[in-house]
């Protein structure tokens, strides 16, 4: 820190210790020297916290830097003597839990009974004090990039976590001494729709679990289509109103028309005729109705399951999951919003790996989306961060080193003739072919293969006709794919770790940005003269390979399947004790 800076902090006007006075306001008074009692327990126990540094994840140690900064330059006076910035910070803390985080992290029962009880002695004025400002100080570090350190739970994580800019610590020692603080967390807070719409989906759904949540169906045999009678759909009924798939009025609607019985049509009836329109319809709390029908679509679409309104076990299953466990599905998502969503920008591709789809964003709006598929469970495709700078069409593949050792050379052992039924060839380092009868296969099962093995371009090929590169370490890349069938699947985890386009024609369009000279139909062309050519795009493209099992569109919840079973982990840190456990440590 600057001599100037500190200059800065240590002229910083005093709070007003009055109660009574506006939150948030700030008096000048006569600067005084800090209670020398105080002021020891404040250096004692901020030297025990540096001590712990060593045993400190990178979040701590920068969060402990920026107290050690404020407390210097405030000569080691205590921060919070004014009440009501104090009652203000309780309200900020409970109010994180609306993001997923847990009050708890930031000392909030110590924080209630201080406000309640202002300490008396010098060791307890520090401690209170030291406790509040560490709970303003990670519970911002929580809003600007998450309490889980991302590369613990993604290994393969590259996305920048913001890094606070060179004024971070006079934006501090400003807002925790103009009372400002809420302010500046509320500016931390990811302001993106997407956020702030799941934001509100935890909401309803801890309002769902305050009110009892819903029943388990049972299951049981299908229910294919409207009409079918089963004694669960009454049950599968209350469900869905309960989630919002079938609106009450709809429900009521049609169980009131069912019952209700239908007025004379003439007045010269027969007495029969009167007495057979006058009897009740039969009940249809067992009938598969038609609304019932169209809410069950809406349940499936918002799970990733077929849209087909057959309820089999799979929908039932999805009924299932105890509202408890969608709220902790939101929790660890918003978390996971947290990583990215202020570094991301405004322009970008993104796939979501859970929800096998991928969407371009140009100035924040969503110009496209298609399907994709993404890496088996055993071969998974990596979450991370690339660019996309260039285009091949009739792309030629080149086996990576990985699905050679455990797919093609095993394979070529056991079938002699495994190569040519895939239009593969063996190829030296200057691209020459070579005869593959002349290669001891079994020699290189456990690699060493000194040789290149690559596949032609064309509509058999397993790159299709479009590859968008995008350079990583990974060899993943996005491309078309002969397989159109598997798009048809609901969950589509069948690539060896690469993402294959639905639309590739139409992402093409989109990122090389020239309707005249690359629309569809110029792309279609070059893909048939059968050569091979690179398209360089007007500037490269950030690509996300993100991993998000629920996200919100409109007020509606999306649920997705947590494919490569990576939600337990992140869900288990999250609700661990955060590193201001270190605080309390070092102030008993």
């Amino acid at each position: 820190m600057t001599p100037i800076l500190l200059l800065w902090f240590a002229t910083l006007p005093l709070l007003n210790p009055d109660s009574s006075a506006p939150a948030g306001s700030v008096v000048r008074t006569q600067q005084y020297s800090p209670d020398p009692a105080v002021k020891e327990y404040l250096q004692n126990y901020l030297g025990r916290l540096d001590r712990l540094g060593a045993s400190a994840g990178s979040d701590r140690a920068s969060i402990t830097g920026h107290m050690q900064r404020f407390y210097r330059a405030m000569g080691y006076r205590t921060a919070w003597t004014n009440r009501q910035a104090v009652a203000r910070l309780v309200e900020v803390i409970e109010e994180s839990a609306g993001d997923g985080l847990m009050p708890s992290d930031y000392h909030i029962d110590d924080i209630r009974k201080y406000y309640e009880n202002p300490p008396e002695s010098p060791a307890l004025k520090a401690r209170a004090d030291l406790l509040m400002t560490d709970a303003v100080f990670t519970l911002m570090s929580h809003m600007r990039s998450g309490k889980v350190y991302p590369q613990s739970i993604e290994p393969d994580w590259n996305i920048s976590v913001p890094t606070p800019g060179s004024d971070y610590d006079r934006t501090l020692m400003s807002a925790v001494m103009g009372s400002r603080f809420p302010e500046l967390i509320n500016g931390l807070r990811p302001s993106s729709h997407e956020y702030m719409l799941l934001r509100k989906g935890l909401a309803r759904y801890r309002q769902i679990a305050d009110e009892g949540g819903w029943a388990n169906v049972p299951l049981g045999p299908m229910i294919a289509k409207e009409g079918d009678r089963d004694r669960r759909i009454l049950a599968i009924r209350q469900r869905l109103v309960i989630s919002g798939d079938l609106s009450a009025d709809v429900s009521d609607a049609e169980e009131s028309s069912a019952s209700k019985p239908e007025a004379d049509s003439t007045a010269t009836a027969s007495s029969a005729e009167k007495t057979a329109l006058s009897t009740p319809k039969p009940d249809i709390s067992h009938v598969y109705t038609a609304g019932l029908f169209d809410a069950v679509r809406s349940f499936q679409r918002r799970h990733g399951l077929t849209p087909d309104g057959i309820i089999g076990n799979e929908t039932i299953s999805a009924m299932n999951v105890p509202v408890r466990d969608r709220i902790e599905q939101i929790r660890l998502n918003l978390e996971r919003y947290r990583w990215y969503l202020n570094t991301r920008g405004p322009n970008y591709v993104m796939v979501n790996i859970p929800s096998f789809t991928v969407d371009l964003v140009q100035n924040n709006v969503q110009l496209w989306h298609s399907r994709v598929i993404v890496g088996k469970p055993d071969l998974q495709t990596p979450v991370f961060r690339a660019s996309i700078q260039y285009l091949i069409l009739n792309p030629h593949w080149v086996i990576p080193p990985g699905i050679l050792i455990k797919e093609v050379i095993p394979g070529i052992v056991k079938e002699p003739s495994y190569l040519s039924k895939r239009q593969l060839v063996v190829v030296d380092k200057d691209g020459k072919t070579v005869d593959s009868h002349t290669i001891n296969w079994s020699h290189y099962l456990n690699g060493g293969f000194p040789y290149k093995i690559v596949q032609d371009s064309g509509d058999e090929g397993s790159l299709g006709r479009i590859k968008f590169m995008m350079p990583n370490r990974f060899m993943v890349y996005m491309h078309d794919t002969p397989s159109k069938e598997l798009f048809e699947k609901s969950r589509r985890s069948f690539s060896h770790g690469c993402v294959r386009v639905d639309k590739p024609y139409e992402l093409a369009e989109f990122l090389l940005k020239d309707p005249v000279k690359w629309n569809i139909s110029k792309i279609e062309q070059a893909v048939n003269t059968e050569k091979t050519r690179t398209v360089n795009i007007p500037a490269p493209v950030p690509v996300f390979f993100l991993y998000q099992t629920a996200f919100a569109d409109g007020d509606r919840v999306h649920f997705r399947a947590d494919v490569y079973d990576r939600d337990p982990r992140l869900l288990k840190v999250l609700n661990s004790k955060a590193s201001s456990w270190q605080v309390d440590s070092v102030s008993q």
